[in-house]
């Protein structure tokens, strides 16, 4: 059994950055499970005891130090802060690659707005249910959703028309993705089975019954030929099996099947794998060695409900509202950086596009990042 690593976390008041523009003090805390916590204070000038040391590196960054543990951690406050779905929980975000435009899934609907400000340039109708997932094309000019309603959607970001509908899940569709630049896309679902779809033809090729209840999360594997020469499926399901299957003669892989619920789940470097637990566990696997992890690491009992890996720093956003990168190895699991902005409102979504995260929240807030 691999045993679960607890390290040293930092924590700073969420509106540190406001308090600081007008000069006044944030609260600071270093913490780990089942340990006392350090409580402190920081003032704009630095810290107001010795257990903590500080420097604001730039207007909106700031870098700590637990001089005890020796951890250090930099806050960033976001860049921008609206609500772009005042009357429902914004469940499902997505970017273009770009970070120009935005998707959220708002009830029923889905808006599109403009990355930097917020404004809504479109909203597109058309599920009777609501949306549970959304994801542009490689192209930034299509989406796909999928919802409640069993169906799942292809959209023009343009013009706003939906010239295709994909039918056959006998329950929502929780989440989707993309192969290549999206002649076949896939969906996972409450049912229990993954689906790989034809968009031109709207044909169902594929369907993988994995038996573990709800798929909260899929991503299409491209590994390394020296790894794997087939494209796979990863997903992360409510009865906690982790599975890869082969999309080219729809079999299965590999499995790992864990002690709680995965509730996400993402390609890492090289041939590493990360999911997140309900029970907040993150956990590292190698694709060539599945049946164990590599590393769990653990941060707190809150859920890990969204990971995003930009292809230099891995995101984890979590339901008390923490949302932070992390290096994780097989000895400990370094958080470089924090997001500060949420006052411990669960973070649904959190998206990486190069130097820009967006998180979306419980606040019906999205955040918008410069790391």
């Amino acid at each position: 059994m691999t045993p679960t690593v607890n390290n040293w976390w930092l924590s700073l008041q969420h509106d540190w950055y406001d308090g600081f523009t007008n000069n006044e003090k944030a609260w600071v805390s270093a913490h780990r499970l089942d340990t006392a916590t350090s409580h402190s204070y920081l003032n704009p000038s630095g810290p107001t005891d010795s257990v903590f040391t500080s420097n604001l590196i730039s207007k909106r960054a700031l870098e700590v130090m637990h001089k005890d543990s020796g951890t250090t951690t930099r806050f960033t406050a976001p860049v921008s802060s609206y609500s772009v779905t005042p009357k429902h929980n914004p469940v499902s975000l997505d970017l273009t690659s770009s970070s120009a435009l935005g998707a959220v899934s708002d009830g029923k609907d889905i808006l599109v707005f403009e990355g930097q400000t917020g404004t809504v340039r479109r909203t597109l109708s058309g599920h009777v249910a609501e949306v549970d997932t959304v994801k542009f094309f490689p192209s930034d000019k299509v989406l796909l959703t999928g919802g409640s309603d069993m169906q799942i959607k292809i959209w023009s970001v343009e013009d706003g028309s939906c010239p295709v509908t994909l039918s056959g899940h006998k329950r929502g569709v929780t989440c989707l993705g993309i192969i290549d630049r999206g002649k076949e896309v896939v969906s996972g679902s409450r049912d229990g089975t993954i689906k790989v779809w034809i968009c031109g033809t709207q044909e169902c090729t594929s369907t993988f019954s994995l038996h573990c209840g709800t798929i909260n999360n899929i991503h299409i594997l491209d590994l390394p030929e020296s790894i794997s020469t087939d494209r796979l499926i990863m997903s992360a399901t409510e009865t906690g099996m982790l599975s890869l299957h082969n999309i080219g003669d729809n079999t299965l892989a590999s499995q790992y099947q864990h002690s709680s619920e995965l509730t996400s789940c993402t390609p890492y470097t090289g041939n590493l794998l990360v999911a997140g637990s309900i029970t907040g566990e993150i956990i590292t696997l190698d694709v060539r060695n599945f049946s164990k992890p590599t590393s769990i690491h653990k941060r707190s009992n809150y859920a890990v409900s969204s990971l995003s890996y930009d292809g230099n720093r891995l995101w984890c956003g979590q339901k008390d509202g923490e949302c932070y990168s992390i290096v994780p190895d097989t000895t400990s699991l370094v958080c470089d950086s924090t997001l500060s902005g949420g006052d411990c409102e669960a973070i649904f979504s959190v998206v990486a596009r190069g130097g820009v995260v967006s998180t979306a929240a419980r606040d019906r807030k999205v955040r918008r990042y410069e790391v």
